[in-house]
């Protein structure tokens, strides 16, 4: 199999997603009219997240890469890798199902007033394109792997490392960009919380969905705001917002 060919700001999709995967993003308020305004998705930098498992390597990949160094008398510890993995690598999180989940309404909207944007992989995939930006992307669907049983893990590059997830989280059904500007070692000091990437909402969205206990006041102003900023996807009530028979 011939090698992959990496275009900076071309994404690679992973081979278990397909381009009409249905994405969500549930966000709340404030950062709903926050996209509204500046159109720009939030990649935060990997050592951010709370997991203590981010980034972590297997065992094995752990012995490879000490040896490696310990064999070309580089100066470089695995800890030292590690960290410099997390701090050059930056993470855009969606929720790959067909229908909303009550569970990640819960965790992330927050709040009776949420909405979920919704997208499809290749939607996404196009308008990272577009945004034209100089360093390696990739849309990865999460695994989830128990790290201490040193399962075997495809990290090639190494960025692909955030694509590995422990199994306690496996119920957010994850997909992610992962941005990796570990690749440009002339860059100076990187953004310590994140990155907001512009791109185009007419394009990336496919449809908003508003809380199912949002109250109508809210309703309102989320198809009003909508229709300011010239948003033509269409907008509706989260299904679990329906009366049971």
């Amino acid at each position: 199999m011939p090698p992959t060919i990496h275009i900076p700001g071309k994404p690679r999709i992973s081979h278990q997603l397909k381009s009409d995967d249905v994405l969500w993003r549930y966000v709340d308020a404030a950062k709903f009219l926050d996209f509204l305004e500046n159109g720009t998705l939030f990649f935060c930098r990997a050592d951010n997240f709370s997991d203590k498992f981010e980034g972590a390597f297997t065992p094995t990949f752990r012995k490879d890469i000490e040896g490696s160094y310990l064999a070309n008398g580089i100066d470089f510890t695995y800890a030292q890798f590690k960290q410099r993995m997390r701090q050059t690598v930056f993470i855009n999180c969606w929720h790959k199902d067909q229908d909303d989940s009550a569970a990640m309404w819960a965790l992330y909207g927050k709040s009776e007033c949420s909405v979920a944007l919704t997208t499809t992989v290749g939607r996404l995939a196009e308008c990272l394109a577009k945004a034209e930006l100089s360093y390696d992307l990739a849309i990865e669907k999460v695994e989830y792997i128990k790290h201490w049983r040193d399962p075997k893990i495809d990290i090639t590059p190494y960025a692909r490392v955030f694509a590995y997830k422990t199994k306690a989280y496996q119920h957010e059904k994850e997909v992610r960009v992962l941005l990796d500007r570990s690749l440009n070692e002339f860059e100076g000091e990187m953004p310590t919380g994140g990155m907001p990437i512009e791109v185009d909402r007419l394009s990336l969205l496919r449809s908003i969905v508003i809380a199912p206990e949002a109250p109508a006041w809210f309703d309102q102003l989320v198809r009003q705001a909508a229709a300011r900023y010239g948003l033509s996807a269409p907008i509706r009530r989260s299904k679990l917002a329906a009366d049971p028979i």
